[in-house]
Protein backbone atom coordinates (compact mmCIF):
# COMPACT_ATOMS: atom_id res chain seq x y z
CA UNK A 1 0.00 0.00 0.00
CA UNK A 2 2.78 2.42 0.86
CA UNK A 3 4.48 1.61 -2.42
CA UNK A 4 1.27 2.65 -4.23
CA UNK A 5 0.98 5.87 -2.26
CA UNK A 6 4.62 6.82 -2.74
CA UNK A 7 4.64 6.46 -6.50
CA UNK A 8 4.98 9.42 -8.82
CA UNK A 9 1.38 9.23 -10.05
CA UNK A 10 0.24 11.43 -7.18
CA UNK A 11 -2.34 9.31 -5.37
CA UNK A 12 -1.92 11.07 -2.03
CA UNK A 13 -2.83 14.52 -3.40
CA UNK A 14 -6.40 13.65 -4.53
CA UNK A 15 -7.02 11.82 -1.24
CA UNK A 16 -5.77 14.85 0.72
CA UNK A 17 -7.96 17.22 -1.33
CA UNK A 18 -11.03 15.01 -0.81
CA UNK A 19 -10.35 14.81 2.93
CA UNK A 20 -9.90 18.58 3.11
CA UNK A 21 -13.19 19.06 1.24
CA UNK A 22 -15.12 16.77 3.62
CA UNK A 23 -13.62 18.26 6.77
CA UNK A 24 -14.22 21.83 5.57
CA UNK A 25 -17.81 20.99 4.63
CA UNK A 26 -18.43 19.44 8.05
CA UNK A 27 -16.95 22.41 9.92
CA UNK A 28 -18.90 24.96 7.87
CA UNK A 29 -22.14 23.01 8.33
CA UNK A 30 -21.57 22.82 12.09
CA UNK A 31 -20.82 26.54 12.33
CA UNK A 32 -23.85 27.51 10.26
CA UNK A 33 -26.07 25.27 12.40
CA UNK A 34 -24.73 26.87 15.58
CA UNK A 35 -25.31 30.36 14.17
CA UNK A 36 -28.87 29.48 13.15
CA UNK A 37 -29.65 28.20 16.65
CA UNK A 38 -28.11 31.31 18.18
CA UNK A 39 -30.21 33.59 15.96
CA UNK A 40 -33.36 31.64 16.82
CA UNK A 41 -32.75 31.91 20.57
CA UNK A 42 -31.91 35.60 20.21
CA UNK A 43 -35.15 36.24 18.30
CA UNK A 44 -37.16 34.36 20.93
CA UNK A 45 -35.54 36.42 23.67
CA UNK A 46 -36.42 39.65 21.86
CA UNK A 47 -40.04 38.53 21.44
CA UNK A 48 -40.32 37.66 25.12
CA UNK A 49 -38.74 40.93 26.23
CA UNK A 50 -41.13 42.91 24.01
CA UNK A 51 -44.11 40.92 25.35
CA UNK A 52 -43.00 41.62 28.94
CA UNK A 53 -42.62 45.34 28.23
CA UNK A 54 -46.09 45.44 26.67
CA UNK A 55 -47.60 43.54 29.62
CA UNK A 56 -45.95 45.84 32.18
CA UNK A 57 -47.12 48.87 30.22
CA UNK A 58 -50.67 47.52 30.20
CA UNK A 59 -50.55 46.84 33.94
CA UNK A 60 -49.20 50.33 34.58
CA UNK A 61 -51.87 52.01 32.44
CA UNK A 62 -54.60 49.94 34.14
CA UNK A 63 -53.36 50.97 37.59
CA UNK A 64 -53.17 54.67 36.61
CA UNK A 65 -56.73 54.60 35.26
CA UNK A 66 -58.06 53.03 38.46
Amino acid sequence: MFRLSKNEKGTIFPIAIALLFFVTTFVLTYCMSYEMHFRTYNALENVNVRATINLLGQILSDSVES
